[in-house]
């Protein structure tokens, strides 16, 4: 009696589980939505803005101008941001995220030179370096929902821009997850600062010429800083789709393994009823032939 107790209970866990899963993942899925419509929205004008400005950097005064964003200077100061979740149960996407890191900070000992810092975006980032031992530069402190991410971006990027203006850093680069499918996030490296212009294929032999009104090198002071917060926003936006589908599948994995385990727990409940009650007849079978 009490192994049916215990397996009633354990069922009855189980079920509950299954539910808090489910719920879970819908949860996942429509903040994932809500991120890619967001993504999506703000597509046009990051692309926009990303044409611009690389039509900016082919003008040949610009090419000329010693610009401090775009000027190569020797790298003895690095910034590494680092995009994590604040929130766990997404699988392994800090894990390998870490482990990259990790992997690239020690491919960096005694190969190359230059001094490398981190600045730690995420809870988990903090936990991870912290129990590592690792002392942090600077942390900065990015609320999941928007468009907290559109106005944080901005604060990011001026404070990036201000550092690598002022030369306490001569390189700063970008490590978080992309989202490469469902099932697959991918630790990635992205240059932030100084800022590289772009080969890009020319459309059928048809080069257009932009007019630009003032000069390009005074647009440039004005429109990197908006340039920079526009990779930024991108890059947070690409972070939170990583973590979201993969928070969403793992909930679905994990309440599938669930569902499998009631079907099995399910099945020993029903042998032992089965068992339960033929030791019972067997009794009564027993005892009235005892009886006659």
């Amino acid at each position: 009696m009490n192994n049916l107790r215990d397996i009633k209970s354990r069922l009855r866990s189980l079920r509950k589980n299954e539910q808090i899963l489910r719920a879970m993942k819908m949860v996942s899925a429509v903040k994932l939505r809500r991120v890619q419509m967001v993504v999506q929205g703000s597509r046009p004008y990051a692309e926009g803005l990303e044409t611009l400005f690389q039509d900016l950097l082919e003008q040949p005064d610009v090419r000329a101008l010693q610009h401090a964003f775009l000027a190569s200077r020797p790298v003895k100061r690095i910034l590494w941001v680092v995009l994590s979740t604040d929130s766990g149960l997404c699988g392994s996407l800090n894990a390998n995220l870490f482990r990259y890191i990790q992997k690239a900070l020690q491919e960096r000992n005694g190969r190359e030179t230059g001094e490398v810092s981190l600045m730690l975006i995420g809870r988990k980032a903090g936990d991870f370096f912290k129990r590592m031992h690792v002392k942090p530069s600077a942390g900065f402190r990015i609320e999941q929902a928007y468009p907290l991410v559109e106005a944080q971006a901005d604060v990011l990027a001026r404070q990036l821009c201000a550092w690598y203006l002022k030369g306490q850093f001569d390189n700063v680069e970008v490590l978080y997850a992309r989202c490469k499918s469902q099932l697959q996030q991918i630790p990635t490296r992205v240059l932030l600062l100084p800022i590289v212009a772009v080969e890009r294929p020319s459309a059928g032999g048809i080069k257009y010429e932009r007019l630009f009104e003032p000069q390009p090198a005074a647009m440039l002071g004005d429109l990197a800083p908006s340039y920079i917060a526009s990779r930024i926003r991108q890059l947070l936006l690409a972070e939170q789709v990583s973590e979201h589908s993969a928070r969403m599948f793992m909930m679905d994995q994990a309440s599938k393994n669930a569902s499998d385990m009631i079907g099995e727990i399910q099945l020993d409940l029903n042998k032992l009823r089965q068992f339960m009650i033929t030791r019972e007849l067997a009794d009564i079978t027993t005892g009235v032939e005892a009886m006659s």
